[in-house]
């Protein structure tokens, strides 16, 4: 099987529609040969990366073998280009080839690493005070404790794309597990859609483990975006959901995503 990226991949509902469509054109395969064709696309926003690296994850899994190709240079340098073997495309291990971060646990310092090794890295057009980093870190950390907790997913990827244009800064949390709507169904005995599921989950003081939550919250995560101007975007099962700035937009898609992206949107601007 073969698939067609397309043009442009960025932080939108159009590229969440297109992992979507991908899931279930691959979802019944099985010790298949997938050819993932980059030949027409000239844009990728790296944070998008996690989503990616969460399908070919789920396709290795069942024994597929997966194989990036065409890619143009301005492409091929978003990915470990020097980590290709022989320099081919065709022969690179996906895992050191693709810029995002896996976890197969929840564990601590290996996030506290990869925050301060990958995302906050000394960049002379990054000028982030120590506020702001302390709350980038608490809200990416929430959201990956909480993919663990609630979703029962095997792993977590992670990805995050800094844009120099203007100062913003996009992280990527992918789980593939239990959607909102599973949980929060369960939680509150009703049939609420992918949409209204997500809804209820970010309003204040609604959680689907009461005894056991501490963590800072959806609700916290979403008042410190409209605080710092920035966006949060959650696609869970048949929904998609964001608030930018102090509105909120949703749409409901009729193939479901197996799990959740949330992606964290900062304005990196003093």
């Amino acid at each position: 099987m073969e698939i067609q990226f397309p043009y442009k991949l960025v932080n939108n509902f159009q590229a969440y529609v297109f992992f979507s469509e991908m899931h279930h054109q691959t979802k019944n395969c099985f010790e298949d040969r997938i050819v993932l064709n980059f030949a027409n696309t000239k844009v990728i926003e790296s944070n998008l990366f996690a989503i990616l690296g969460s399908v070919i994850a789920s396709l290795e899994r069942r024994k597929n073998k997966v194989r990036l190709v065409n890619m143009q240079d301005p492409i091929l340098n978003l990915f470990n280009s020097k980590k290709l073997i022989n320099g081919s495309a065709r022969k690179y291990l996906w895992k050191c080839f693709v810029k995002c971060q896996q976890f197969a646990s929840v564990d601590e310092e290996a996030l506290a690493d990869y925050l301060e090794k990958r995302i906050f890295p000394e960049r002379p057009e990054v000028k982030l005070n120590q506020q702001l980093k302390m709350a980038v870190q608490l809200c990416v950390a929430e959201v990956y404790r909480n993919a663990f907790a609630h979703s029962n997913c095997k792993e977590v990827f992670i990805a995050h794309y800094y844009s120099v244009y203007n100062k913003k800064l996009l992280v990527s949390i992918v789980s593939q597990g239990r959607p909102f709507s599973l949980l929060v169904n369960k939680t509150l005995n009703k049939r609420l859609n992918g949409v209204g599921a997500i809804e209820w989950a970010v309003e204040s003081g609604n959680t689907t483990e009461k005894e056991t939550h501490k963590g800072i919250g959806l609700y916290t995560i979403r008042q410190f975006i409209k605080q710092n101007q920035g966006k949060i975007q959650i696609m869970s099962g048949d929904g998609v959901w964001k608030q930018v700035k102090h509105r909120s937009f949703s749409k409901l898609y009729e193939k479901e995503f197996p799990g959740s992206v949330i992606t964290l949107e900062f304005n990196l601007q003093e």
